[in-house]
């Protein structure tokens, strides 16, 4: 066992070799110079933008019958000892990111200082660090079990997608280490990359605040006042958020929006709050808005400070909707937001076909 033991030891720094190596190399395959047919220099690829035809359905604000409302995902309870496990293994995988990230992203820092890098080949090549360590170790510490459903057919879409705005829901701390690990598998090959907007709250945890500045993410300052409380932006950082938003659009970056401002203590529930500020980026751009939704992300770590990492089943699922379409008013956005993710978020299944094309579908029309 002494030998053995000691064997272990000795394999370690040729492991962690191993690793970096498989992380940069995997990263230096990207190319996010690639042009699409537009007046500026565009970087990764990904396809979104027909809008369906218009079905003959009621007026859009309907409501659905209680009868037609999905059932809540049946999820496997876990033991005392299962629930303790994943715990644990969520914890090492948090802490496996922590250590491995700096040290996967330091030759992209190192490039970018010797002027190796312009500024959006680092933005492109760090998050593409990020997604694959993220991705990587989920693989190897297996804590969750994470099924994706990705965007319908988005692998043959074509070489040219359209810039569009993201929108999802925001039900735990975990929910971006699971959309940088399936970011690949959901919107494909193609895709084109993408800078998230969020909470400069985060940037407490150096961490993440490394990823997120290297990445060229977008801030928002607001108040720490807990979840499930009217956020209270500040309004002075407004100005710098919309400067930066506005530049990823003309360098041709999709945008990432979680349209409730916030964690959601209560998924269960259905949303917090809608903003519309997705809606405006999209009217802004002329770009389309296109959904994804999680699911199950609460049952390992949960929004409320009271229920944390109190772990009740490990089945997570991230699940992405066809090509979006731009809206007419907010309020068009936030119903149908609220009845697609809004549901699926909620019980982990879609709407009954029929309700969930006519949502998808341009229904002011």
């Amino acid at each position: 066992f002494l030998e053995s033991h000691q064997a272990t030891i000795n394999m370690w720094p040729r492991i962690k070799i191993f690793i970096i190596t498989y992380i940069f190399v995997h990263a230096s395959s990207f190319q996010p110079t690639r042009l699409l047919p537009t007046k500026r220099i565009s970087v990764v690829n990904r396809h979104v933008g027909i809008s369906h035809p218009t079905p003959d359905f009621p007026p859009a604000g309907i409501k659905l019958e209680e009868k037609r409302k999905p059932t809540k995902k049946a999820t496997t309870r876990l033991s005392a000892m299962e629930s303790l496990w994943t715990k644990y293994g969520m914890i090492a995988y948090v802490a496996h990111m922590c250590a491995f990230l700096p040290i996967a992203l330091f030759p992209t820092f190192l490039q970018a200082r010797l002027n190796l890098l312009s500024k959006l080949e680092k933005e492109c090549q760090a998050l593409q660090v990020g997604q694959v360590t993220a991705r990587i170790l989920m693989q190897w510490i297996p804590f969750i079990n994470l099924n994706i459903v990705p965007v319908p057919n988005i692998n043959e879409m074509g070489e040219e997608p359209k810039p569009t705005i993201w929108v999802c829901n925001h039900v735990s701390m975990l929910d971006t280490f699971v959309l940088l690990a399936s970011d690949r598998e959901l919107r494909g090959k193609n895709r084109r990359q993408i800078k998230t907007i969020y909470w400069k709250g985060l940037d407490a945890n150096p961490i993440v605040k490394l990823l997120f500045t290297m990445a060229g993410f977008i801030s928002v300052d607001m108040a720490d006042n807990g979840n499930g409380h009217p956020n209270e932006y500040n309004r002075a950082s407004f100005k710098k958020m919309l400067k930066e938003t506005q530049q990823a659009i003309d360098d041709g970056f999709d945008l990432l929006v979680l349209p409730e401002g916030q964690l959601n203590p209560t998924p269960e529930k259905g949303l917090q709050p809608i903003l519309p500020g997705a809606y405006a980026l999209s009217k802004s751009s002329c770009r389309p808005i296109q959904m994804v939704a999680l699911y199950g992300c609460h049952q390992l770590w949960h929004a409320d400070e009271s229920i944390g990492m109190t772990v009740v089943g490990r089945d997570v699922s991230v699940r992405g909707y066809p090509p979006g379409r731009e809206y007419s008013s907010p309020g068009e956005f936030k119903d149908a937001f609220s009845a697609i993710v809004g549901t699926y978020g909620s019980t982990g299944q879609d709407l009954p076909e029929e309700d969930l094309k006519f949502w998808l579908d341009d229904t002011e029309n």
